[in-house]
């Protein structure tokens, strides 16, 4: 099946470039009957000081006589061309004489009418309005008197130098340009259809592959109008400057389309990325070609059009074929409608630089060419569609089991994860239960040490007791610092859960905060006559200093609660690298090796101090959690006895 799928695409192109190269030439042929036949000799003026009297010397006849020619293109050429144009005896009626190329900026046509020299002079540098035959090409009257003398043409020009010359009867000339100008119709005609139809599509699949054809379609046309001497004709006929311009700005912003198409088309972003760089290079070039125009002519660019043109356009051809290759069959479509308008394109530069005649396929390569890629190319996106629609269903399909795969899998997946959420959930809970047995009980021990205060007072101030108010003062003041400091800690463990703790690092004193926070438990302090040792020297850290004050707050409590009667507390800091070490040590009734593994996680326990101060369980968790919050760590050396130190290792700040 493959095979014949090749076999009949094959068969299709060769079909259709039959009918487009051969069908015309026939068409046009036929108009035969009203030409008339001449010899055709030429002569070059490199001076361009030649007027029609001089050439008529025996010298210069002699040098028309040796340079017979038939085919009349000599490639890009400034100098001044004369033509001399001899009818065929056996014709007495008045003729018409056309030269068919629209970009000759002068085309001067003497004819001796039995007494003198007859000039009829028209061009690309002339009002197109003015010629007095319709029509993009350059026709001149040529009488029956004249008809028997030579008639000369000189051509002046700074494009090319193809000049087609041919001789009608007046009605057989009529006939030629109606058949030539429904022949060029048809083609234009097609490109317009071929670009709305597509157009049309792009609207309904909103594929890019459609907007960027319809794009490269109208563009192209718009490049082939322009050569054809139509915009000029009946779109700018008073401005010649810009028909030398114009229709690089439109072959440029074609090649843009049409390497973008090619790109899309193929899906080389996907399958082939080097490829599409290099395509946006083209693209890129392109472009540069549509803005250079601006400024500089068609002959000032020539060479770099050329050079784009025929590094492009075959390269189209290649990155289809490799495409192919690797498996992408789709672009075979893509490489056969490419052919026949690549092949017109050389053909036409070949024409432009005189490698090959003048003729009716090198005349009208691009428009014959372009005729043929918009249908094949047409039908390569359809195939495409087609192609993609394929893809799709059998991706629907691989989805669908896919599906059935992935909700087995998910199931037990879902099932394994309700069964971890539901642990957590129990551990949660299990946690929660815990922290409100302990808050109760350390809620209800200051507050059961504040019942009654107010009956004892009232006793002793009228017994005059002033070293028991002083007692019961102290006890106050006791029970409300260990309710302030339960309070926070709740607080900020309740904002560390909902990941509310706000994080505003700056400069930061230790000796100035660790003085604040002593100064906060100097009535602990004084009641188990304890001795805090701080250092002298400053020392500086980069944090949060909220987070941090709660730091140093439950170290200090901690180590205040563990410190027998009468122990000492010392705190130090130390700058290591670009870190500094703060700590805080006392010689308190100290931690196992197992109670040391469980001190940051052991949120369900609490132990009690060394004068049976109840603890929050709490603490030091929320202490862990704001040393990581502040990017620090905290370590914890202990045994038994011999009491603890905390150390605290956090970003340093210099002075």
């Amino acid at each position: 099946m493959r095979k014949e799928n090749h076999l009949i695409s094959n068969a299709l192109f060769i079909g259709f470039l039959l009918f487009a190269f051969a069908s015309p030439g026939r068409l046009l042929a036929q108009s035969g009957t009203g030409e008339i036949p001449f010899n055709l000799h030429f002569l070059v003026d490199s001076t361009k000081q030649l007027e029609v009297g001089a050439i008529q010397a025996d010298a210069y006849q002699r040098i028309f006589d040796r340079q017979q020619v038939e085919l009349t293109n000599f490639g890009f050429d400034t100098s001044s061309y004369w033509f001399k144009v001899s009818a065929k005896s056996g014709f007495n009626h008045p003729a018409i004489l056309e030269v068919a190329q629209t970009s000759l900026d002068t085309v001067a046509v003497y004819t001796f009418d039995g007494s003198a020299w007859q000039a009829q002079v028209l061009g690309h540098a002339f009002n197109p309005v003015d010629k007095p035959y319709s029509g993009v090409n350059f026709a001149f009257d040529v009488s029956e008197t004249a008809l028997n003398s030579p008639i000369y043409i000189n051509v002046r020009t700074t494009g090319t130098v193809a000049v087609p010359i041919q001789l009608f009867t007046v009605n057989g000339y009529h006939a030629f340009k109606l058949k030539r100008t429904l022949f060029l119709g048809v083609f234009f005609g097609l490109m317009a259809v071929m670009a709305v139809y597509n157009l049309l599509l792009y609207t309904y699949l909103r594929d890019k592959a459609y907007l960027l054809y319809v794009g490269a379609t109208i563009f192209g046309l718009a490049t082939s109008l322009v050569l054809n001497g139509y915009g000029y004709l009946f779109a700018w006929p008073n401005n010649s400057v810009l028909d030398d311009h114009i229709y690089l700005t439109f072959a440029g912003i074609s090649m843009v389309f049409s390497s973008r198409f090619a790109a899309t088309f193929l899906n080389l972003k996907t399958f082939d990325p080097k490829m599409d760089r290099y395509l946006w290079v083209v693209a890129g070039a392109s472009a540069l070609m549509s803005a250079l125009s601006l400024f500089f002519d068609a002959t000032q660019l020539l060479l770099y059009g050329r050079l784009i043109v025929l590094i492009a356009f075959p390269s189209y051809i290649f990155i289809g074929i490799r495409s192919y290759r690797r498996g992408y069959n789709t672009a075979l479509y893509y490489v056969i409608a490419w052919l026949p308008y690549i092949l017109g394109l050389i053909l036409v530069l070949l024409r432009g630089a005189g490698l090959v005649p003048e003729m009716l396929i090198t005349a009208y390569g691009v428009e014959i060419g372009g005729a043929s890629e918009a249908v094949l190319l047409s039908l390569a996106l359809a195939a495409r569609i087609k192609g993609m629609r394929k893809e799709i269903a059998e991706k629907e399909l691989e989805k669908e089991q896919f599906k059935t795969r992935l909700l087995s899998e998910q199931k037990v997946l879902l099932e394994q994860k309700v069964e971890e959420r539901t642990k957590e959930l129990e551990e949660a809970n299990a946690t929660k239960d815990k922290f409100f047995s302990i808050i109760a009980h350390d809620l209800r021990s200051p507050m059961i040490a504040l019942q009654g205060v107010g009956q004892k007072l009232e006793y002793f101030i009228r017994k005059n007791k002033q070293e028991k108010l002083l007692e019961i003062g102290g006890k106050i003041d006791q029970s409300i610092d260990q309710l302030n400091h339960l309070l926070n800690n709740l607080l900020n463990w309740a904002s560390s859960q909902r990941d509310a703790i706000p994080y505003h690092p700056e400069r930061v004193s230790l000796k100035e905060l660790v003085l604040e926070n002593t100064n906060l438990y100097q009535a602990l302090i004084e009641a188990k006559k304890l001795t805090v040792l701080t250092p002298d020297t400053e020392g500086y850290v980069y944090a949060d200093v909220n987070t941090l004050s709660t730091i140093v707050r439950n170290l200090l409590s901690n180590a205040i609660k563990f410190s027998n009667e009468g122990g000492c507390i010392s705190m130090s800091w130390n700058k290591e690298d670009e870190e500094l070490v703060f700590s805080i040590a006392d010689n308190g009734v100290g931690m196992t090796a197992e109670q040391v593994a469980k001190i940051f996680t052991d949120t369900g326990h609490s132990r009690t101090g060394a004068a049976g101060e109840k603890g929050f369980g709490l603490g030091l968790k929320l202490t862990k959690e704001f040393v990581l919050h502040n990017k620090g760590r905290i370590t914890v050396e202990s045994s038994k006895s011999s009491g603890t130190k905390f150390s605290v290792t956090l970003p340093h700040s210099k002075a």
